[in-house]
């Protein structure tokens, strides 16, 4: 009977812990991370060269990235070897791919090479590719014809029957301006994710194989005859950025210590710099940064690399003030907002440390994402599977398996036998049978 109870108990306890286990085992496995579908590429800038005035065509493509694919990369760029360790890797790589189809869908330039290698193809063969490091969005040139050399070069060979020439004359010499047909052509341009990385046995200091995977190839989007160019809507205010993970710094040399924090960029910010570099119509400023030093008023504090738009940038960050001291204890707190063309935004939520508890989301509390947080905070889920409310301290799945066996114990050590000899009931604690008078063991 106790070995069944002991095996009972041990089935079911590695039941209940599996969920956990199977959550654990993949937190960390990069290879898990599922990369979405990015939208179509249609936010681009395109500059008529002048022909005549000697300038050639230009194409800029607007790069924005999906919320959970910028933090994956922020998270590598702000700190790599963080990263590296925390999913055992010797080294990575995330990019934005992109194809391209004259008048048509049907002459993609992706073959095989692509899906091992992020590096595509150079600049001038006219499909590019970006590197993500942190940001939603990378305003980047396409094409520039200047880097054209003519019908049959290798240059832009997707295109080059789109491609017209000016000859323009100068006193004693001719120059050929290149452009692309936009009133008879198409260019149909599409991308997709792409990640690559190689792990590392620190155990046996091995490197792994090259892995690789990317995404779906996203909707295509046109440039010329039939173009789908995308405008963002003009804005008139700015949603308040997210911060997190803030920590006291403290100096090794005279200077005073600094702050470090984590910040999110909402995604319709990214879209207000995109419009910002489209229609060339404003402009962010730059990050205000304040900070509260022992129950003080709000002091100004600067944070490196913010001017302009690199404010916009998700990822970590360093707020200092050379006159205002933190201490290692020091009760502080954070709050920053953007500025620009269209005033500063809210303020983002509020973060503290050294205050008697934990640092607090506090007013307009979101997600990594930007949008409004709605479900309990992480830290309020179970530790072991993640998702459980994890109630007195311990994860549901060992709480039902502690009933269970309780129960089954319960009904193992009140059970009756029954007599051989006449089949009557009794319990364990008698010796002889009531009825047949027989010997019980």
């Amino acid at each position: 009977m106790k070995r069944l109870l002991s095996i009972l108990l041990s089935v079911l306890l590695l039941l209940a812990l599996f969920p956990a286990m199977a959550v654990g085992a993949e937190a960390n496995d990069i290879s898990k991370f599922e990369l979405p579908v990015p939208q179509a590429p249609n936010y681009f800038v395109f500059t008529d060269g002048n022909e005549k005035e000697g300038h050639h065509d230009d194409l800029r493509m607007i790069m924005v990235a999906d919320p959970e694919v910028a933090l994956l990369a922020a998270e590598c760029d702000r700190d790599s070897d963080a990263f590296y360790q925390k999913y055992g890797l010797y080294s990575f790589e995330i990019t934005m791919q992109y194809d391209v189809s004259l008048d048509g869908e049907e002459n993609w330039q992706h073959n095989e090479e692509w899906d091992t290698n992020w590096y595509t193809a150079g600049y001038a063969e006219g499909y590019p590719y970006v590197s993500l490091r942190g940001e939603m969005m990378e305003d980047f040139e396409f094409f520039w014809l200047t880097y054209y050399e003519g019908e049959g070069s290798g240059t832009f060979v997707p295109y080059q029957s789109a491609i017209t020439t000016y000859v323009k004359h100068h006193e004693d010499w001719e120059e050929n301006i290149y452009s692309f047909d936009v009133e008879n052509h198409s260019l149909y341009i599409r991308c997709r994710y792409y990640m690559e990385w190689e792990t590392f046995d620190a155990a046996n200091n091995e490197i792994g194989t090259k892995q690789s995977k990317f995404s779906d190839w996203s909707e295509s989007a046109v440039f010329g005859k039939n173009s789908t160019q995308i405008v963002p809507d003009a804005p008139t205010t700015y949603e308040a950025p997210v911060i997190s993970d803030m920590k006291i710094v403290l100096s090794e040399g005279d200077e005073n210590s600094h702050i470090e924090y984590v910040q999110t960029t909402p995604e319709s910010v990214w879209m207000t710099e995109v419009y910002y570099q489209m229609k060339d119509d404003g402009q962010f400023d730059g990050l205000e940064t304040q900070v509260s030093i022992d129950g003080g008023d709000w002091i100004e504090f600067d944070t490196a690399d913010s001017g302009g738009d690199w404010c916009l940038y998700n990822g970590n960050r360093g707020a200092y003030n050379f006159d205002v001291p933190v201490e290692e204890n020091s009760n502080v707190k954070l709050r920053i907002r953007f500025l620009g063309t269209h005033g500063p935004s809210e303020w983002s939520n509020v973060l503290e440390v050294n205050g008697g508890g934990t640092q607090e989301l506090t007013g307009n509390e979101r997600n990594a994402g930007g949008e409004p947080v709605t479900e309990d905070p992480e830290g309020d889920k179970c530790s072991l599977c993640g998702f459980c409310p994890a109630p007195l301290g311990l994860c549901i799945f060992i709480w039902i398996a502690i009933a269970v066996v309780i129960i089954l114990i319960i009904v193992f050590a009140t059970r009756k036998r029954k007599c051989p000899g006449c089949g009557a009931k009794y319990s364990k604690k008698e010796k002889f049978c009531t009825i047949c008078g027989r010997q019980l063991k």
